[in-house]
């Protein structure tokens, strides 16, 4: 069975249809997964790192494992048929169009350009105006900022926290979503839609993209699909 290197940065934007194609993917083809540090705190955030790991064959987290893991080192051996960045984050695509490699998955795509294996990535940051999906949040105009707050006592993860009103932590958060239903006000949701303004200088890494020998660059997860 042939083996595809996937990594993950730190984009919500994309990400649960990236999961979505990675589960379809890992039917025909092995599929390891590389994690940045960031795109470990994301898809815990969005509650996906139990179904990643159901179907990830072998999952490499930056934060555990570094920025110059051993993983690196299987891409000049040519282990790996092809290497997927989905989502790529402005921060990550602006690092590879510049040349820079200092972390996991920047390192993993330098690799990849030397050993001539192929790399598909997804930007995140693809148009101007974007809709896009957060994860729990709390909304101050529905939130009473109740003294005895259910959510806060209830949480297992002790996400939830006071300053000048109940706040969430996502990075304690694994998305169990439990606390929407312990608020009696409606005042926390998973999955809200938002528009946000992509930048212009991401816009124009985004661009130069496309112009790197060896890299396709995909527009949308349904593209994903063609690597099946």
């Amino acid at each position: 069975m042939s083996r595809i290197l996937w990594g993950i940065t730190g984009g919500g934007h994309f990400l649960e249809e990236c999961i979505k194609e990675i589960k379809l993917l890992s039917e025909n083809v092995c599929v390891d997964i590389a994690l940045s540090h960031a795109g470990f705190e994301v898809v815990c955030m969005y509650g996906l790192i139990d179904p990643l790991k159901d179907f990830g064959n072998e999952i490499f987290m930056e934060g555990v494992h570094g920025y110059s893991s051993p993983i690196v080192g299987r891409l000049a051996k040519k282990e790996y048929k092809a290497v997927v960045i989905a989502p790529a984050t402005a921060n990550t695509i602006a690092k590879i169009v510049h040349g820079i490699s200092d972390s996991l998955i920047t390192n993993i795509v330098a690799q990849a350009l030397k050993s001539k294996t192929d790399v598909f990535i997804l930007p995140t940051d693809i148009e101007k105006g974007l809709i896009t999906r957060l994860p729990i949040n709390i909304d101050s105009k529905r939130c009473i900022n109740c003294d005895d707050c259910p959510p806060m006592q209830n949480c297992t993860r002790s996400a939830f926290y006071r300053t000048d009103r109940v706040r969430i932590d996502l990075l304690r958060c694994n998305a169990c979503l439990n606390c929407i239903e312990d608020c009696k006000y409606n005042a926390i949701t998973f999955g809200k839609k938002v528009r946000i303004y992509i930048r212009d200088i991401d816009l124009e890494n985004t661009e130069k993209l496309k112009g790197v020998e060896g890299i396709k660059v995909f527009k949308s997860p349904n593209e994903l699909k063609s690597l099946c």
